[in-house]
């Protein structure tokens, strides 16, 4: 998998909707932080699509363009999966 190019990113962007995507550091810290601290992680992107056809395509995007995508949940993993090593967070 490669790292998102500008272009992958915005059709993601497009792809989740207004207010289904942030690139606001505060917003997206929370979410780069294990439970525990045990691992840290950094992301482009954090999506945040309101319906599965928008989860969809943006999975399509990324297939497509061989980026990888991160799902997080309830970030309460204990083997640090959830955390992205640069990836986008869905």
């Amino acid at each position: 998998m490669t790292r998102p190019t500008n272009d992958t990113l915005e059709r993601m962007k497009t792809a989740a909707g207004p207010g289904g995507w942030t690139v606001d550091a505060d917003e997206i810290a929370p979410h780069l932080v294990e439970w525990r601290e045990r691992w840290t992680g950094s992301t482009p992107l954090l999506l945040k699509p309101s319906t599965v056809a928008s989860v969809a395509e943006i999975v399509r995007i990324a297939a497509g363009a061989g980026t990888a995508l991160v799902p997080q949940g309830g970030n309460t993993g204990l083997v640090g999966g959830q955390i992205p090593s640069g990836e986008v967070l869905l």
